[in-house]
């Protein structure tokens, strides 16, 4: 049985009269994965339970549950537990709760909660109901001063309620304690006085007289050392070893000492030889121990923890408390700095960042600020911690902060090298470079690589990326050889001609990045690089090669547990699938993962999930809403001054259905990425029928067939039809055509392709033109907005709508009520067909209302903003033809 590197106290030496309990609860443990056991203090919850984990026959993990405890401590303490290792951060209760449930199904482990009551009863409930209720081979046990309300939807858990033992049991237990300690008269009296309860009989055989306080009279009776071992024992949060006692106590017998707190049952001794003490003697205990004793058991136990083999946030955990009650916040504060990056590397970031908030306001030195900004990046709190850091360099710029000093400079270096990484992250250039421009001297090689990667990327982000790919070509040359700074040189290249879909140029910088970091130790960029070919490869169509980077991504993720480098790699993971074709499941998940940047600050890679989202759209055949979305996209990239990224939305633009002058399409014979190849042949073979070419027309849509399968080729499927309606038409089946063309409509509508498209393309590519409805007579100056032809007629102009979607329908609803205000709401129901979201929407309303004023310009008709919506006030002579 494998079990914790620090569990709680096992069964006592002397447990009977449970047997029957005992044997209930491994029974309905094998039934009912969840249980809790509650009843009165000193009724035995806690020995039950560990009697009853004994006979567990998989990975037993065992939590007291401590005053000051919350959810999230709780649960990542037994998440480290079970792994015996460093854990993924989590960034909120319900991933940490998915990853304890997956670990304990793996493993059938059993995990004991001591003392739920402690926490409140929502996190008592979380517990129980969404973990335990989870659980099909795990098992949840918990022990609790009182019962966990149910409701009509909890799951199933059985409940034990522990009582008193019966008299024959209490009289078995009087005499096991006489074998041991010696015996002792009186078991009548002790039984009508306890009430049967095992820990009140334990005090009457340790020769309490049943006083209202027998434990204080107890411990008031005990002699120093005894006195000081208790004390000890009480203020410590995990159980103690004779040898750890004795190291902490010279020149006393602490063994001696130990036997006897044992024989008066103030100390509890399990069968590992571990030393505690009962909930009941600790608050008593505690209650009355003076400032000088407490103090003198906090400096004992302070020693013991610096050498104790405990696990990392255990030990910093133990030893911020007892600082922290010996008054020592200096020290305190330093040795939280000193643990920040041990305390993180373990995913207890969350944590680091309340010890730190716990510091003094005065203690707040710049080496705390960093670790406090630094906690926040590794949460994926970037907005916080972004005007955290500007802060801090504020502070070390100003006059009073700006002395000289190697501890200064690394100090100026460590919080340049966090902001400048923040500031790409959040999509603020000018932060960069002005944190850049005044960082030192480097100090080490590594960090002029990162400073120098960070320069790239922003000079990348400015739209220059000639002069990013130079200043990498002279790195690699000045590199003399160095394997990590050519194999990184190369993966920023690959990344961003990525990025601006130069494809062509993908498959060196991949291999050449690859093959010189593949033996690269594992930190916090080594995934990156798996991550980032993975989506190369896919966009090359080695497909195979790309699902097993991802596999190695997320392998060498999960012994990290970072949640920025989880976001990145979900993004990349999103555009593999839509490489692959599938549409619909990488636009939910980019998606998804938008939601994630965006709540983290993460704004690049929440304007890369949105770029993939809108071609997604654009390849499904969603083309108002897919438009809209780089609309917004394209002007966010001006208005934060990232031009780099302008060209990832030009080339998304690609994907949507050109326009009727736009050059034909050509098939690439070897393009085997799934959409791609399936819309290249479906948009050639309708090229083809329009030009009555019969022969390609039908081998394309032959070798359509099998590719454009599931709801993520509608589209395809419906090209497939106009093709077919056009070959009909030029055969002088109109019939046939017409239904062709209902085929390719209702198609259509199955895949939620636009409403609008297939009418749109039908009438682009050679359908009858609508019949016009002529201007008034005598207008020579009318202006004419036919919606059926999807043209706006001025004197001396026509303005073709037909590629304007959501212009045009903004145009057509005001032109519907000239004179009469449109409000927001009515507005963005006319072009997308959605409900009006301020966030999503305000921005891309008004873009799209300056287009439609660029239309109308010089014609008399202009568009006005009247809140709370726009209103479109006609010159005399307008026209509105309606569809």
């Amino acid at each position: 049985m494998r079990t914790p590197s620090t569990p709680g106290l096992g069964p006592p030496a002397v447990f009977v009269g449970r047997a029957q309990e005992v044997r209930r609860l491994g029974d309905m443990l094998r039934r009912v994965h969840t249980g809790v056991v509650y009843g009165l203090p000193g009724a035995g919850k806690s020995a039950l339970v560990a009697a009853v984990a004994a006979r567990h026959r998989g990975p037993v993990v065992h939590r007291r549950v401590l005053p000051g405890d919350t959810l999230d401590t709780v649960v990542d303490d037994v998440r480290r537990l079970l792994r015996e290792a460093p854990v993924a951060q989590a960034l909120s209760d319900a991933s940490r709760l998915e990853d304890l449930v997956r670990e304990m199904e793996v493993h059938r482990a059993l995990c004991v909660l001591d003392d739920l009551h402690v926490l409140g009863p929502p996190e008592r409930a979380v517990l129980v109901e969404d973990l335990g209720g989870r659980l099909r081979k795990g098992s949840l046990l918990a022990t609790s001063r009182e019962s966990v309300p149910r409701h009509a939807s909890s799951p199933d858990r059985f409940e034990l309620r522990l009582d008193g033992l019966p008299q024959d049991a209490a009289r078995l237990l009087w005499r096991q304690l006489g074998s041991l300690y010696g015996e002792r008269e009186g078991f009548e009296a002790a039984w009508s006085r306890s009430r049967g309860l095992p820990f009140l009989l334990r005090r009457a055989h340790a020769g309490d007289t049943g006083g209202e306080e027998p434990v204080r009279a107890a411990l008031s009776a005990l002699p120093e050392d005894e006195r000081r071992l208790a004390a000890m024992l009480a203020l410590s949060e995990v159980p103690l070893t004779l040898s750890t006692l004795q190291a902490v106590l010279p020149g006393s017998d602490a063994d001696a000492s130990l036997r006897r707190l044992g024989a008066r049952l103030l100390v509890e001794t399990d069968s590992r030889g571990r030393h505690g003490v009962h909930d009941l003697v600790r608050e008593a205990l505690v209650s009355m121990l003076g400032p000088d004793e407490s103090n003198a058991a906090h400096a004992s136990l302070l020693e013991v923890m610096e050498h104790e083999p405990l696990p990392a946030v255990v030990r910093v955990r133990a030893v911020c408390r007892h600082l922290q009650a010996l008054g020592r916040h200096e020290a305190r504060a330093a040795f939280i700095v000193a643990q920040g990056e041990a305390l993180v590397r373990h995913g207890a970031a969350d944590e680091l960042l309340c010890l730190v908030d716990s510091v003094p306001a005065a203690l707040r030195t710049p080496e705390v600020r960093l670790t406090h900004a630094r906690a926040r990046v590794r949460l994926l709190d970037l907005r916080r911690a972004y005007p955290e850091l500007l802060a801090l360099r504020a502070t070390l710029d100003a006059p009073e902060g700006a002395a000289g000093g190697s501890n200064q400079d690394a100090l100026r270096e460590g919080v340049g090298t966090v902001l400048v990484r923040v500031a790409l992250f959040s999509l603020e250039p000018e932060a960069c470079e002005r944190t850049l421009e005044a960082m030192p001297v480097p100090s080490s090689a590594e960090v002029f690589l990162q400073q120098l990667l960070a320069l790239t990327a922003l000079r990348f982000f400015q739209g220059r990326l000639d002069e990013s790919l130079a200043m990498l070509d002279g790195a690699a040359t000045a590199a003399g050889g160095d394997r990590r700074v050519l194999g990184w040189c190369a993966y920023a290249r690959a990344l961003m001609l990525w990025i601006e879909g130069r494809d062509s140029e993908l498959a060196e910088p991949l291999a050449r990045c690859v093959s010189l970091l593949e033996d690269a130790p594992l930190d916090s960029r080594g995934p990156l690089v798996a991550a980032m070919s993975a989506g190369i490869l896919s966009r090359l169509g080695r497909f195979t090669e790309a699902e097993a980077a991802l596999g190695s991504a997320r392998e060498r993720l999960g012994q990290l547990g970072a949640p920025r480098l989880a976001l990145e790699l979900d993004c990349i993971a999103a555009w593999v699938r839509g490489e692959l074709g599938q549409r619909r499941a990488a636009l939910a998940a980019l998606r998804e993962t938008e939601v994630r940047a965006e709540r983290a600050g993460y704004l690049f890679v929440r304007l890369l999930c949105r770029v993939g989202a809108g071609r997604m759209l654009l390849e499904l055949g969603r083309r108002a809403e897919g438009q809209a979305l780089l609309d917004a996209v394209e002007a966010e990239v001006r208005t934060r001054g990232v031009l780099g990224l302008l060209r990832a939305v030009q080339v998304a633009r690609t994907l949507d259905v050109p326009g009727p002058q736009e050059a034909p399409v050509t098939v690439e014979p070897r393009e085997v990425r799934p959409g791609i190849a399936a819309r290249q042949r479906a948009l050639a073979a309708w090229g083809a029928a329009r030009q009555g070419d019969s022969v390609r027309a039908l081998g394309l849509l032959a070798a359509l067939e099998p590719m454009a399968l599931g709801a993520d080729f509608a589209l395809e499927r419906a090209l497939g039809h106009l093709a077919r309606a056009a070959l009909h038409r030029h055969a002088g089946r109109a019939k046939e055509a017409d239904e062709a063309l209902e085929h390719a409509a209702r198609t259509a509508a199955e895949g939620e392709v636009d409403p609008e498209l297939i009418p749109e393309l039908s009438r682009a590519r050679g359908s009858p033109p609508a019949v016009e409805t002529a201007a008034p007579v005598g207008a020579a100056d009318a202006v004419v907005l036919d919606a059926k032809r999807h043209e706006l007629r001025a004197p001396g102009r026509v303005i073709s709508l037909e590629r304007r979607a959501l212009p045009r329908r903004l145009l057509y609803a005001l032109a519907r009520q000239p004179g009469r205000t449109l409000s927001k709401e009515d507005c963005v129901r006319a072009m997308w067909n959605a409900a009006y979201d301020p966030r999503l929407h305000d921005n891309s309303l008004r873009v799209h209302v300056s287009h439609v004023r660029e239309m109308l310009e010089g014609t008399g008709t202009r568009v006005v903003f009247e809140d709370p919506g726009y209103r479109l006030e006609v010159a005399g002579g307008f026209t509105f033809i309606a569809e």
